[in-house]
């Protein structure tokens, strides 16, 4: 066999060794060695491998399968601009902090910077984006290539799994031609067989841990008096550790503080989690009286603008957070600690603290409810948003692209995910990627014993991942319904300050961008099921009916942009003035 060749059985080994499930394959010549053991290794059973024409959409369905397994999926590239293709999802997947492994295929050196086809410079392409960028050397038939193979493999899977900072790695591997096996010569220098007993060639057993203690034993580290204050708020944003939510409702249920939780925190649950957050904090007259003296922030928080003025207007700022680059986005952080901390031994305590955010939400819940009502079964995003949680199966998924879909929900329906998990890709918010993500999410989420999963998204999100539905007929489907809240552009400008009046002229142009495309026949030309729904009464069927039965599109005609920015103020006015005859 030919160097190109053995090099590409190796690491598929080692990759296999080191606990690599998935991998994603975008088609290419240069990338052919990769590909070819890859393929092998699905025909033995050893991975499942998914192939997609469009580089960019691989990175993302790889970013998918990672973000909900928490083992790194493989994305496996040609050369050239087929590989810079995959830096929003490596952008992605490092400020989410997800796990995955990017093998780009390039030329060799001699031919790189000559003019030679298809020939970038590749090293360091994704220079600070990563947690390691490897430049592999070109194989050759010498002693010591396999071991060089192998612990570059297992370094890299250890290094976008850390237990500190998870996150991508890139692995640049330039092939010398032949790039196809040649199995007139079966001969090898060396052994190619790894470690005994299928072990990595190098395992990582470095413990990092992050241990919680008690709340009061925090604020020793800041306060001479260590009892902590009566009146606080836990903010609970996007964030990986499953642990945490039960340590978030045991400590907000010991002190009797409310718990606010965006989608992906996965809080909903948590005993004194409130359905209206958003809406309180952004109640000026509720906030004057309910300004909190500590806030505890857990994981990447940001996604409303009410809830970061309380966290900067709070007296003390915890952020619990893990990473090396915690998140702060208020720059109000007096301490930051790696878990959420215990319930403590010393705490003043305020049963009318938790009673008065609880009537608020209780308020809030029924305002929103009769502007609501007002609505008939006609269909709004808000209105989506919340028929879709509430359709979520037990042990599902629900994944929310950015923008007005995951604020809806996280404003709307925050505690009507019970069982089921929320993910979104919320380290940069981006709406690229969305549906791939989505695919990957669903297919790892099923694998691991999951129930069925639903993405909503919104159209424009929906039409800027369009290939992610350009799939193969022998590519593995998961059981993914997908619901595009439509209303042909960009609502979420209409609800911020390029939708005033004075901006009107230009506002279609250059931030409503309607596409007037029908998705319905482009669902019907790539061969995916789709319905079409104008009212909350189909909806709600469509959702029964479609969930759990493969890949399949429901679309939700909803009211106009202005007509929907209109209905949020009025839901706002609505709250303020119950909130303001409590």
């Amino acid at each position: 066999m030919n160097p190109s060749t053995v090099q590409a059985l190796v690491m598929v080994d080692e990759l296999l060794r080191c606990g690599v499930t998935d991998a994603v394959v975008a088609p290419g010549a240069r990338s052919t060695p990769l590909a070819l053991a890859l393929a092998e290794a699905e025909a033995r059973g050893d991975l499942r491998l998914h192939v997609r024409l469009d580089e960019r959409s691989a990175g993302y369905l790889a970013l998918g399968l990672g973000k909900a397994s928490g083992i790194p999926a493989v994305v496996v590239t040609t050369s050239g601009t087929a590989a810079v293709n995959l830096l929003p999802a490596i952008v992605e997947a490092d400020h989410s902090a997800v796990p995955l492994i990017a093998l780009t295929a390039d030329r060799p050196p001699r031919l790189r910077g000559v003019g030679a086809n298809q020939s970038i410079e590749q090293v360091a392409l994704f220079s600070g984006r990563t947690r390691d960028e490897i430049d592999m050397a070109v194989a050759t038939d010498k002693p010591g290539q396999v071991a060089y193979w192998r612990s570059t493999v297992a370094r890299a899977v250890a290094r976008c799994t850390d237990a500190m900072l998870p996150g991508p790695v890139s692995v640049n591997v330039p092939f010398d031609t032949p790039l196809v096996p040649d199995l007139s010569s079966d001969g090898w220098v060396e052994e190619l067989a790894g470690r005994p007993d299928g072990r990595p060639w190098t395992a990582d057993a470095r413990l990092v841990a992050g241990m919680s203690t008690p709340l009061d034993d925090v604020l020793g580290a800041l306060l001479d008096s260590a009892v902590v204050p009566a009146h606080g708020v836990i903010i609970v944003g996007d964030h990986s550790e499953a642990d945490s939510v039960d340590l978030i409702d045991d400590l907000g249920d010991a002190l009797g503080w409310p718990v606010i939780a965006e989608p992906s925190g996965n809080a909903g649950g948590c005993a004194t989690a409130l359905s209206h957050g958003p809406l309180l904090c952004a109640d000026a007259g509720f906030m004057e009286s309910h300004v909190p003296n500590i806030v505890i922030t857990v994981g990447r928080v940001g996604l409303h603008r009410s809830v970061l003025t309380m966290v900067a207007a709070a007296d003390l700022h915890i952020a619990v957070d893990s990473r090396p680059d915690w998140s702060d986005p208020t720059r109000s952080a007096d301490l930051v600690v790696a878990s959420v901390p215990l319930p403590p031994e010393a705490a003043h305590y305020d049963e009318q603290w938790l009673a008065d955010w609880q009537r608020a939400d209780v308020l809030a819940a029924a305002a929103v409810e009769t502007v609501m009502s007002a609505e008939g079964d006609r269909l709004s995003g808000v209105s989506v948003a919340r028929i879709t949680a509430q359709s979520v199966p037990e042990s599902g998924l629900l994944f929310l692209a950015a923008s007005s879909v995951v604020r809806h929900v996280s404003t709307f329906a925050a505690t009507s995910i019970r069982d089921g998990s929320v993910l979104g890709n919320r380290g940069t918010s981006g709406i690229d990627g969305t549906l791939s993500t989505a695919w990957g999410s669903a297919i790892a989420h099923e694998s691991m014993g999951g129930g069925a999963a639903i993405a909503l998204v919104g159209d424009q999100a929906f039409w800027y991942d369009s290939n992610a539905l350009l799939v193969p007929k022998q590519e593995e489907r998961p059981n993914l319904t997908i619901v595009v809240s439509d209303n042909d552009g960009g609502g979420i400008f209409s609800t911020l300050e390029q939708g005033h009046l004075d901006h009107e002229e230009h506002f279609e142009r250059v931030f409503g961008v309607p596409l007037g495309i029908d998705i319905e026949a482009f669902a019907n030309s790539v061969g995916v099921p789709v319905q079409v729904v104008s009212d909350a009464g189909a909806l709600t069927a469509a959702l029964e009916s479609a969930v759990g039965d493969g890949v399949s599109i429901i679309v939700a005609r909803v009211m106009d942009r202005a007509e929907e920015a209109a209905l949020v103020e009025t839901v706002s006015i609505a709250v303020a003035s119950a909130l303001s005859h409590q």
